[in-house]
């Protein structure tokens, strides 16, 4: 208790604290009398509270600066938890707030490098070029001459978001009790989240470490650009880094006036992001038009690394295993994949969320991908109400994932209103099923076989179930004794021609996928083991349905010999 009266004498803290209770109470009050109000009124009532609100929060984060702005954009892709009236306007939050002055940003510099400016840099512009709720950008010249923009931490910034934290912390406990929030979401999970990416963004030397991380990922691509960093200049709170020139992405009349192809720009950011999330697991997490410039030879410069995402090899596989469902409109495979990934809650309803999807696959598939449908607002509106609908949550893993790709998304479709995601999008699949395959080994193949047959041959889905269903016992049939004897021996057999089928079917991909690459010299030989595997068990069956050609002809012939005879 004495802790927090410290913490209410600090001006900071009374005004947060008193905008989100004031919220909290105003949601209470509100929840209340919709009892004595119609449907309609109520739902009118509680969007024109949220516009306020949203409203109030944003004009505050504003003038306060700090954590309050950075929480605004957070959360502003968490459609999960924030009505619509409240993330269109904390969509509006610039990280932008009134400069420091420069003569306070120098003295940190300075005590930082160990270094006088003049020691430093051969020329230093006094004017921020940026100015950021944590920190302001400079351009200056080092002595040898390399043109670079220099970072700066905003003096006194770790007490401003050390107290903002308290706020945030006290302020999602007292959601929590007082509405039915805290049991949608895990806000503890989102304060840990926020806290963790948020001391990742105040270390600038973590920041300079993910840019050359994302340089060394696109070493041999020509099309991106990354900022060079200059490690003598930098610490944990001065980053400096290759000063890249050029006009944001959405500038559209400035890339038309220098004639640059905006259909192929959009191709390229868009694999641009493919290859960071599909492949290398490892993405900039925030590629907003002032992150993305583009310069007169139509090169993509990325700056900005301090907000990064990350993926886990098993989080790829889902993520691929989801797009694969969603495109061959299974909507039990999609369920599977929202599961494994985490987007469902546990008190999820399967059968009604499986004829959901279903229909909204038709709605948004018809047949084939309609990519004009996604980008409709009354589609955007549909999944919204059907997000909000359903059990759905965003884990906290995926936030970034999800912002990185709408604003993806956006940019490319402002670029070029006909880029086809869809197509695009199909090497990057297809490059992780062959990886996949390549390194399955004998152990899993099986398994892989399974899924191959599951994903590429649906019609094979119920056939594999009803494998898993007896392997696993779920499946149970009552017969006569004698009767089920015979049965599990030829189960037995069966299984073990499936079962080689299936590994002689795998071996045989996958040394057709080593053709030409670096194990060449193994492929032939494993084609020919599978294929050799799958034409015994086709001789096998060959040979059995013939004997029973000749046992049921032996059967007619001895049955035609001891026919009665016929008596008049």
């Amino acid at each position: 208790m004495k802790y927090f009266f410290k913490l209410f004498s600090n001006k900071r803290f009374r005004i947060t604290m008193s905008m989100l209770m004031r919220f909290v109470l105003q949601y209470w009050f509100l929840s209340r009398g919709k009892r004595f109000m119609s449907k309609e009124r109520a739902e009118a009532k509680m969007k024109a509270l949220f516009r306020k609100q949203a409203a109030r929060y944003t004009k505050t984060a504003v003038e306060l600066g700090g954590l309050l702005i950075k929480l605004g954009q957070h959360v502003s892709a968490r459609i999960d938890i924030l009505p619509k009236e409240y993330t269109d306007e904390l969509s509006k939050l610039q990280d932008s707030v009134a400069p420091v002055a420069t003569a306070e940003v120098i003295l940190r510099m300075e005590t930082e490098l160990g270094r006088t400016v003049g020691e430093s840099f051969a020329e230093f512009d006094h004017t921020p070029i940026a100015a950021a709720s944590l920190g302001q950008v400079y351009k200056a010249t080092l002595r040898t001459g390399e043109k670079v923009a220099v970072k700066v931490l905003r003096p006194g910034i770790e007490r401003i978001i050390a107290t903002d934290l308290d706020s945030l912390r006290i302020g999602l406990k007292f959601l929590g009790k007082k509405t039915k929030v805290g049991n949608l979401v895990d806000l503890d999970a989102l304060y840990d989240e926020f806290y963790v990416v948020l001391s990742d963004e105040l270390d600038y030397y973590k920041e300079g470490e993910s840019a050359e991380r994302i340089q060394l990922n696109f070493i041999a691509n020509d099309e991106i650009l990354v900022p060079k960093i200059y490690w003598d200049f930098t610490t944990h709170k001065v980053l400096t880094m290759e000063f890249l020139d050029g006009v944001k992405i959405n500038e559209l009349d400035r890339l038309d006036e220098w004639g640059i192809d905006r259909h192929k720009l959009a191709k390229n950011l868009y694999e641009i992001y493919m290859q960071q999330i599909i492949v290398d697991g490892f993405f900039h997490a925030d590629p907003h038009p002032g992150n993305v410039l583009v310069q007169k030879d139509g090169t993509i410069a990325l700056v900005d690394y301090g907000m990064m995402g990350s993926i886990s090899e098993k989080m790829k596989n889902q993520i691929v295993a989801l797009i694969m469902a969603v495109y061959l409109k299974d909507s039990k495979g999609a369920i599977d994949a929202l599961f494994d990934l985490g987007f469902l809650r546990k008190n999820a309803d399967v059968d009604v969320l499986s004829k959901s999807l279903t229909v909204l696959f038709e709605q948004i598939m018809g047949g084939k991908v309609q990519v004009d449908y996604l980008g409709d607002e009354a589609m955007l509106e549909e999944f919204r109400e059907f997000l909000y609908s359903q059990p759905f949550q965003l884990p906290s893993n995926t936030t970034f994932l999800g912002k990185a790709a709408i604003t993806v998304y956006g940019l490319c479709s402002a670029l070029d209103k006909d880029f086809d995601f869809i197509e695009n999008g199909k090497p990057y699949i297809e490059d992780i099923m062959t990886d996949d395959l390549k390194s399955s080994t004998f152990k899993n193949i099986l398994g892989q076989g399974k899924q191959f047959l599951k994903g590429i041959i649906p019609s094979t889905k119920k056939f594999v179930s009803a494998i898993e269903k007896i392997d696993s016992g779920s499946l149970k049939v009552k017969l006569p004794s004698e009767f089920e004897e015979r049965l599990i021996e030829t189960q037995i057999r069966n299984t073990s021609r499936i079962v080689s089928t299936i590994i002689g079917a795998v071996l045989f991909i996958t040394g057709a996928q080593w053709m030409g690459g670096q194990h060449q010299d193994v492929s032939p030989y494993l084609m020919a083991l599978g294929g050799l595997m799958m034409l015994l068990q086709m001789r096998s069956k060959s040979s059995k349905m013939s004997r029973r050609a000749k046992r049921m002809q032996a059967m007619s012939t001895n049955a035609g010999m001891n026919k009665p005879k016929f008596h008049p």
